[in-house]
């Protein structure tokens, strides 16, 4: 009897680990996306000079800054930058 009661107790706190892991994930994912997407305003401030020194354009700032405040396409940044750079290293 004692070992099926201490097995319950086991899986209801695994149970609540679980949705603590969850949203504890979820709040850290908002505040990444949050942080990379000020990152990537602060780009803003490059000259197309100093852009281009990284491989990207104004056009692949714009089309990173679509969407919302928690939406992040740094991602987007560094496929384009990395597209430019074999395109480069190609000729």
């Amino acid at each position: 009897m004692t070992t099926i009661h201490r097995s319950l107790d086991t899986s209801a706190t695994g149970k609540h680990r679980t949705i603590w892991s969850a949203l504890q994930s979820a709040i850290v994912s908002l505040f990444v996306r949050y942080r990379n997407r000020r990152q990537v305003v602060s780009l803003n401030e490059f000259n197309d000079h100093q852009l281009a020194d990284i491989g990207l354009t104004r056009d692949d700032l714009r089309f990173a800054l679509r969407g919302g405040a928690f939406d992040d396409h740094s991602m987007d940044l560094m496929r384009a930058a990395l597209r430019r750079r074999s395109r480069m290293t190609a000729l």
